[in-house]
């Protein structure tokens, strides 16, 4: 029983012994010195245009797919960059002119500037530029992810505050919204003559 007993452990001994080996020749492999995917400077880096089709649903399903793109351009000014996003519907261009300033890259900052009074503040977190606003009793969250491929993943969530819905009693109140509408679109690096 003893020599039974002494096998079984010698076993499992054995065998965490081995599966350390692996774990650890595994991660050597896996390991990288540097960050990784390299990030560009932004928004400089991203100056060009992307097209595709931004695609708008609710919980019923697809509502519209409307072809989009957006241009980043630089302006004399290098802390400020033509951002303008263009729509096709019922075959006319709706276009958007927006000037995305840089505030303070360090921490992630910059404004959108509508050009008429509105001003968006905007913040730049691995890759991505995160903006939320509310208009008309609605709240957007607009997230644009820049690739480092030519890609860019644009995703706008609309939520309704009047379907508001509170819990959790009074020490630890939850607010609670509906998700009315999202936009989505993956936008592609594309070449202009």
């Amino acid at each position: 029983m003893k020599k039974l007993v002494f096998l079984i452990a010698l076993i499992c001994m054995s065998s965490c012994i081995a599966q350390k080996k692996q774990v650890k020749e595994r991660s050597g492999k896996n390991a990288e010195n540097k960050k990784f995917p390299t990030e560009y400077a932004f928004p400089k880096e991203y100056v060009g245009t992307y097209a595709g089709n931004l695609n708008i649903a609710d919980a019923s399903g697809v509502l519209q797919n409307v072809p989009m793109e957006l241009v980043i351009a630089p302006t004399e000014d290098p802390k400020k960059f033509s951002y303008t996003m263009s729509y096709l519907v019922s075959n006319k261009k709706d276009k958007r002119k927006y000037t995305l300033i840089v505030v303070d890259p360090a921490k992630g900052l910059y404004d959108l500037d509508e050009n008429n009074g509105v001003v968006l503040r905007a913040n730049y977190i691995r890759q991505t530029l995160f903006s939320t606003f509310e208009v008309n009793n609605r709240i957007l969250n607009s997230s644009v992810e820049f690739k480092n491929d030519g890609r860019i993943l644009f995703n706008i969530i609309v939520t309704e505050k009047v379907d508001s819905r509170q819990t959790g009693g009074e020490k630890l109140a939850v607010t609670s919204y509906t998700t009315a509408v999202i936009q989505k679109a993956a936008l592609r690096k594309v070449e202009r003559d």
